[in-house]
Order: C-alpha cells, then structure tokens, then sequence
C-alpha cells in the first residue's frame, strides 16, 4: 500500500525558523493519505446504561471525517450513532471500571482523510449526571464538541487537520483542573471557556487559526499558556476580571483592544481589583494576535 506522507511540523518549523527569537516546540502530526475501499454506507447505534454515580475517564479516538459531541439523557453514560462507508472503520466501544472507549476501528496508520464517497460521521452523546475526564483525538475532518450541561473534570484535546468547535454555554457544574488543546494545521475555535474555568489551561498549536473565546462567568483563577506556530492568534477577554497577557516571539503582528499596553505586557482596567485575575503567557513564530476584551471597538 502506498501512502504519501505529508509533515505539517516540517512545513511549521521552516516558517518558524524566519523568527531567531522563537523557541517554542510545535506538534509533529504527520498526516497518512492510504488507499482506502469504500463500500456500502452503515448506520449504527451503540449505548452504555448509567450504572452509578462515580466520576467516569472517557477516550474518544476518531480518525477522520465529522465529529459531534453533546450531552445526553440521565439514564444513558454513553450514546452514539456512528455513519459510515468503510467497513474497517466499525467503532469498537469498551466500558470496564468507570473507564469508557471508543474508538474508530482499523489500524490508526490506515485512517486517511475522508473525500469524494468516503463517509464517517459520528455523533456521541454522554449523560450530564456524572463528572466526566475526556481525552479526545480527532484526526482530519471538522466537528463540533459542544460541552454545555456536561461535567468535564479535565479535557485534553488533540486535533490533527480540520476545522473544529469547542464550547461551553453554561457554567460547568464541577470544578475542572485543567483543559489542554494540541493542534495540528487547524481551525480550531474554543468558546465560553470562562463557563468551564480550568485551573490551568495550555493550548499548543501549529499551522493554522486558533480562537480563544475566553469569557463567561470565571469562578476561580487560572493560568493559560498558549503558543503558536505560524498563522493566526485570536483571544476574545473578559472585561470583568482582571487580565494579564504577556507575549513574546518572532515576527508577530499584535492587535489590542480595550487593554492597555505596558511594553510586551497587556492589561485590562480590572486587573489589580478583582480576586479572580486570569495570567496569560502567549508565544507564537509568524503571524498575527488579536487582543479583544469583551465589548471593546475593534
């Protein structure tokens, strides 16, 4: 079987390297294009009963194709439909010990990008009653994990190529400790993340846009390191806690509005007289970085 091997981090590190001063790593996601054999299209509907209240660890590993994820019913831990046309790609799903998977069947080498007749869909539901720690992999393709209403303890996010939605439209009911996204040549939007208030959030990104929605209702804290390759850079800040970005690298273009510049450092009228303050270290190679705190003119 032949494959072409395309390295987004090659292509990264070459743009990166025009800034001297830029040292941050960048992921290495290499994307296999295999010959893959289409077949007849299949529907399927797996399921797994709520069986108890303790605090579930959720692996979701998608190949390629779209990704939706949403909160369920109560009596249900887990509910998916999963379309597709690749008779390898049947999702295997396992449940033992308060440790869900599921996983896109085949070997992870063979998953491709799906074009032309090539189909996977999947659309995963979890049940809002249980606190939830998830570590998603999506490979190419676009999706959307819409996290309202869900417990999310810790989630740890891994894109590859694609275009793809985080969000959370409500306060997240649990405390989460940390919130993590690594991403390859991506779209990658987060929205609401002051709803899920992570301890610690760290966003590692390559090629690409990434869009930081970092408003809400903040009930603690954090600290948020973000670097980035080459591309755009988007933070949309609250205006009701106190924000304190830093930024340093190579040839950036940076945009501020609504903060007030203090050399490399930005800060907003809040920060130094709220108790909930949000430290910010951005890094990034070429590109360009907004700064946008809540309802300030752009």
């Amino acid at each position: 079987m032949e494959k072409l091997a395309v390295s987004i981090a090659g292509l990264a590190l070459v743009l990166s390297g025009l800034a001297c001063t830029f040292t941050a790593q960048i992921p290495e996601i290499n994307i296999n294009v295999p010959m893959i054999e289409v077949g007849e299209m299949r529907e399927e509907r797996r399921s797994v009963p709520l069986s108890g209240t303790e605090p579930v660890d959720v692996d979701v590993v998608f190949g390629a194709g779209r990704l939706e994820l949403e909160a369920g019913v109560s009596d249900e831990l887990f509910s998916g439909v999963f379309s597709y046309n690749v008779e390898r790609w049947d999702p295997e799903i396992t449940y033992e010990v308060n440790h869900l998977t599921v996983k896109q069947g085949g070997d992870e080498d063979d998953w491709g990008i799906p074009s032309g007749n090539i189909k996977n869909r999947w659309e995963l539901e979890f049940s809002p009653e249980v606190p939830l720690t998830m570590d998603v992999k999506a490979g190419a393709g676009e999706g959307e994990l819409d996290l309202t209403d869900l417990k999310i303890s810790g989630l740890d996010v891994v894109v590859g190529a694609g275009d793809y939605v985080l969000r959370f439209d409500e306060p997240n009911a649990v405390a989460m400790d940390h919130l993590t996204l690594d991403t390859g040549a991506s779209r990658v939007e987060i929205v609401g993340v002051g709803y899920a208030s992570p301890e610690t959030m760290r966003i590692r990104g390559g090629v690409g846009e990434i869009s930081l929605d970092m408003t809400g209702d903040w009930v603690r804290s954090a600290e948020i390191n973000v670097r980035a390759g080459a591309g755009a850079l988007t933070l949309r800040l609250p205006k009701d806690v106190g924000v304190e970005v830093e930024t340093s690298g190579g040839l950036t273009n940076i945009e501020a509005f609504g903060l007030r510049q203090m050399g490399a450092t930005y800060l907003n009228d809040a920060y130094g007289e709220t108790e909930i303050e949000l430290r910010i270290s951005v890094t990034t190679g070429v590109g360009n970085i907004r700064l946008i705190e809540e309802g300030a003119q752009e």
